[in-house]
């Protein structure tokens, strides 16, 4: 998976996270509506197994919930070392790189060095003999 699909898809796990957390809260909300409105004792058999079914769709959503924010969080460790990587090999690249350049400086150097060293061969005129 590339970087740019980890983090699309702890975009879109944040998203059904909100979206969940929305839900929760929208369902905790009616439950203590319910309550606050009548006594347990004049809640009929339906009522109170209403209340109960709404309490586990709750706690459903708060665990599915919790996986989502598991997953974000392993995606999030996943794109962190995938970064980190990345970076590592980017340095070494680039230290390899340095190395080469200095090489090579430094082997031409060297190169002028000898060519101003070696005398220059003369030229025999016809008077020299």
């Amino acid at each position: 998976m590339t970087d740019y699909q980890d983090i699309t898809a702890l975009e879109k796990s944040v998203a059904n996270a909100g979206t969940q957390l929305y839900t929760m809260a929208h369902k905790l909300h009616a439950v203590e509506r319910s309550l606050d409105q009548t006594t347990m004792e004049q809640m009929d058999e339906m009522e109170v197994l209403e209340l109960l079914e709404s309490m586990t769709e709750v706690k459903n959503e708060y665990q599915n919930l919790r996986k989502d924010i598991q997953e974000v969080q392993q995606l999030q460790r996943d794109v962190s070392t995938s970064i980190r990587f990345q970076m590592r090999s980017m340095q070494q690249t680039f230290q390899m790189l340095k190395k080469r350049i200095a090489t090579s400086q430094q082997q031409q150097q060297q190169k002028q060095q000898l060519q101003q060293q070696q005398p220059t061969p003369t030229t025999l005129t016809a008077s020299d003999h």
